[in-house]
């Protein structure tokens, strides 16, 4: 049993998977508006078996994975107040609090920073946090047929998973690679969850639960390992490619297929990138 909690597979995909998919169909009976805990819940079972969950010391991964759960707890509280709900300042405000996570994740490198080095080093990962995250809730606010809908937040936030994952790996960064990588396997719960049942657009506490960790993990490869800057405008266009007017099938499964493929076109220049400045590696 150790042996199989050990190995970093089950650790970044089965874990995650498997839970978020019993915890989504348990909560899609019984609560479906915190559907979106199960994605929390499996990244944080997967932080567990990767990381631990001491909090001490409080290290840039640390405040990712604390970041990542307490903020879409915040959403989900936030959507039992009617008033907010209605107003402008819910949909941007998970933004704001996003965007504040990766400061107080950078702060111990930009404070050893003096003058114009601070603006270089925070403007690529805040804007990049603002642009994904602003990006998904236009996303998944935008009118659609309801398939659509599900399938281009499913393809987008899936995709970005994967290439968060993938280009963290390439960067040297083996950590933050299986973290993203669980947020992935969570998506890909989801995404069967809502091919079994009826589909619906992704409310916020999901949407949240599965972009935020990604965005976060990337912005911090960027400065805490040898994550290239331009590989976040290559995947800050993710959400685009899923929009784009191209033909698709109608049937669900083939049009999530071809929604991943084109939503995976602006990840090869990113994983070029990344390559070519992690220089000669060892797989």
């Amino acid at each position: 049993m150790q042996t199989l909690l050990d190995n970093p597979a089950f650790q970044a995909a089965g874990a995650p998977f498997v839970s978020t998919l019993l915890l989504a169909l348990v909560l899609r009976r019984f609560w479906p508006a915190g559907m979106g805990l199960a994605i929390t819940a499996g990244f944080l079972l997967a932080a567990a078996l990767i990381a631990g969950l001491n909090l001490q010391p409080l290290t840039s991964t640390r405040k990712i994975i604390l970041s990542s759960v307490v903020l879409p707890l915040l959403v989900l509280v936030m959507g039992f107040f009617p008033r907010m709900r209605g107003a402008d300042l819910w949909r941007w405000l998970p933004t704001v609090l996003l965007t504040a996570a990766a400061m107080w994740i950078l702060w111990p490198v930009l404070q050893r920073q003096e003058g114009g080095a601070v603006i270089l080093a925070a403007t690529p990962v805040l804007l990049y946090t603002v642009v994904l995250s602003a990006g998904f809730v236009a996303l998944a606010s935008r009118q659609a047929p309801v398939d659509q809908a599900f399938n281009s937040v499913a393809a987008a936030l899936l995709t970005l998973g994967l290439a968060s994952g993938a280009v963290s790996l390439i960067a040297a960064s083996a950590l933050y690679s299986q973290l993203a990588f669980a947020v992935a396997a969570s998506c890909g719960a989801m995404i069967v969850v809502g091919m079994l049942g009826s589909k619906g657009h992704w409310d916020a506490c999901a949407l949240h639960a599965a972009s935020m960790p990604v965005i976060l993990l990337a912005g911090a490869a960027t400065v805490y390992a040898q994550l290239p800057e331009l590989v976040l405008l290559c995947l800050a266009l993710v959400p685009l490619f899923v929009v784009l007017p191209l033909p698709r099938p109608s049937r669900p499964w083939p049009q999530l297929i071809v929604m991943c493929l084109w939503s995976a076109v602006p990840v090869l220049p990113a994983l070029w990138l990344a390559w070519r400045a992690a220089g000669p590696v060892s797989f």
